[in-house]
């Protein structure tokens, strides 16, 4: 198995039953993007339309275990994908930066994973034996199609967004993600200003992206009937993504599909209690400057939004549309065999989760750790594991995921690992942990209560392009804006019983200057940028990093994290638990680069240094 040769079978690994477990599963990975975990401020009447209108999202739940205390390893969409997609954090696979505002997808400062650094989530399902297959949203790597000479994207779908088979061919014969792990994925990405790349904004009469990424993932599963060894799909889908296409520009352009998706919406008009308004109307002056500053830098790196009942609607509505793509899928899995279903571990999951409007009126996931964004829906489900539902608030992340699909398939790891040291020089242990003793009754979820680690270094508005609408330059956000977390459970409540803390470290991340580690220059252009003539310039040099800005929050006292207590004299005690916590979760997982070959074989295959 080489990376030019990705599906290349490999040889089925041994399969030891395991309890209710009898036979290898399948395994159909469904992911979102921007949804969040409920917010403890939605009223009753919305909790109501979400049991009514998700309809099946909530059927996984049904025969599985949802996860209520979930959260992400990192931000935003790419760091966190392929976070999730290797288990591993950014710090190692070295996808820190999203594309969109002031980056395009093919800037240098803006790097994507390396096919033969980071094994995927794909490599490992293929090196044990398994079919891998990959429908929709990806933003991992840069696999677009291009047409030649140009950056212009080739895509699969006409003007009214429906398939043009002959293209969808094209991209399946190119196999972009085959170095990846995955085979079956069909381009291009839904990303960019292209109303025909959204989830569901193009139009009345045109098709969006998420229809056919359902229809796509259904057909698979279709043609998955015939297959003879185990197999692995992902259907990744965009909403409620479109969120954040939402905006005073867009809601005026007729080539987007925004407020009138709300037409015969059943929504409630009543969506949060006081607790939001609170959050929302916060001055944030209590809180790091990066957040302040990232409020005021949003409305020229996007869009000026309003943050009004509408909007907030249109955020669920996006939930009710990807939930109808979605009962596509589950729909043709049902529609397979007894034993495939019995046999088909679904997992559900979001990306990241988004602020609308909360904490002092941010939006999108940038610059802050709330739970509104850390914290997301993730649900594990098949009918012979769980008869009945089942719901834990055991801590965990996405980064114990991929450990715990290749625990429920008995795999071996460690002969796997020694499989992928050929073709890939990043191979490490996970940081994540392995949750099927958990799923199959063997442990306790107290067993899974250790604290877990959150890092970004995602700058969307600093790159090559920071023009807003008018033409004009914007500065990027304030240093310090680099963030990691450790979210903890501490003995601080009455009776010493456990309570939930979130502790994040603001801080100029010197490795991200222009010179890295040295010094870093930036200059701002005055002016209409695009207008002849000559232009004022101001251009500043740091070289050293701004003061550190800290957050703490006792999570189970104040869910909505408006009380700041990290200046708080009275909690020095658990700050300093909490910072050792932050030191010892950054040693055990921000991994970096080991720069050497793991094999002596990837130096003839230009593997390694």
């Amino acid at each position: 198995m080489t990376a030019t040769n990705a599906s290349a079978v490999q040889p089925l690994l041994p399969f030891t039953p395991r309890g209710r477990l009898t036979r290898r599963p399948n395994f159909l990975v469904v992911m979102v993007d921007e949804m969040r975990y409920a917010p403890i401020y939605e009223t009753a009447e919305l909790q109501q339309w979400r049991r009514q209108s998700l309809s099946n999202i909530n059927s996984l739940s049904d025969n599985g275990m949802t996860f209520v205390n979930h959260h992400i390893m990192s931000s935003a969409c790419a760091p966190s994908r392929t976070s999730i997609f290797t288990g591993q954090y950014p710090s190692l696979h070295g996808v820190t930066q999203t594309s969109g505002a002031a980056k395009s997808a093919i800037e240098e400062d803006l790097p994507w994973l390396d096919p033969t650094s980071v094994p995927t989530m794909g490599h490992y399902f293929r090196a044990a034996g398994y079919e891998t297959y990959y429908k929709g949203k990806w933003h991992v790597s840069d696999a677009d199609l291009y047409e030649p000479g140009t950056y212009n994207a080739v895509a699969s779908y006409d003007s009214n967004g429906n398939p043009i088979p002959s293209v969808e061919e094209l991209y399946l014969l190119a196999n972009r993600l085959g170095p990846f792990g995955f085979d079956g994925w069909i381009g291009p990405e839904p990303h960019g200003k292209n109303p025909m790349n959204s989830a569901s904004s193009a139009g009345p009469n045109q098709t969006g992206r998420d229809k056919a990424y359902a229809q796509q993932g259904a057909n698979q599963l279709q043609r998955l009937r015939t297959a003879d060894r185990p197999w692995l799909l992902v259907t990744s889908f965009v909403n409620p993504h479109d969120i954040t296409l939402w905006g005073d520009l867009t809601l005026a352009s007729p080539s987007y599909y925004l407020a009138r998706q709300l037409e015969g919406a059943t929504v409630p008009r009543r969506m949060f209690d006081d607790r939001y308004d609170v959050s929302s109307n916060e001055n944030l002056a209590s809180k790091p400057s990066a957040q302040a500053s990232y409020k005021s830098v949003y409305p020229d790196a996007f869009q000026q939004t309003q943050n009004n009942e509408l909007y907030r609607r249109f955020y669920y509505q996006l939930q009710a549309n990807v939930d109808q793509q979605i009962g596509k899928v589950l729909d043709a899995l049902d529609s397979s065999s007894a034993q495939t279903k019995r046999d088909t571990v679904v997992i559900f999951l979001s990306d990241h989760g988004e602020l609308l409007g909360s904490h002092g009126g941010l939006f999108q996931k940038w610059h802050q750790a709330y739970d509104e964004v850390l914290r997301v829906p993730f649900v594990i489900h098949n009918p012979a594991l769980f008869p009945v539902s089942r719901t834990t608030d055991a801590l965990t992340s996405h980064a114990d995921l991929l450990p715990t699909m290749l625990g429920l398939a008995g795999v071996d790891l460690r002969a796997v690992q020694r499989r992928l040291r050929q073709t890939h020089s990043q191979v490490h242990d996970f940081v994540g942990r392995d949750l099927s003793p958990l799923l199959m009754d063997e442990v306790p979820a107290a067993r899974y209560n250790a604290p877990q680690y959150f890092m970004t270094d995602d700058e969307p508005t600093r790159g090559s392009n920071q023009i807003a609408f008018n033409g004009t330059m914007f500065y990027a956000v304030a240093q310090p804006n680099h963030i990691e977390t450790v979210i903890a459970q501490l003995p601080t409540g009455q009776g010493g019983t456990l309570e939930q803390w979130k502790y994040s470290r603001y801080f100029d991340n010197s490795d991200f200057w222009s010179n890295p580690g040295k010094s870093d220059t930036i200059t701002h252009i005055d002016g209409t940028v695009g207008n002849a003539g000559p232009h004022l310039a101001t251009t500043t040099v740091k070289n050293r990093p701004v003061n550190e800005e800290f957050e703490m929050y006792n999570v189970s006292q104040d869910p909505t994290e408006l009380n700041n207590l990290a200046g708080t004299g009275a909690y020095v005690a658990t700050r300093a638990v909490l910072a050792g916590l932050l030191v010892e979760q950054r040693r055990l997982k921000r991994l970096n680069p080991v720069v050497a070959a793991q094999d002596p074989g990837l130096l003839s295959r230009g593997i390694g240094v």
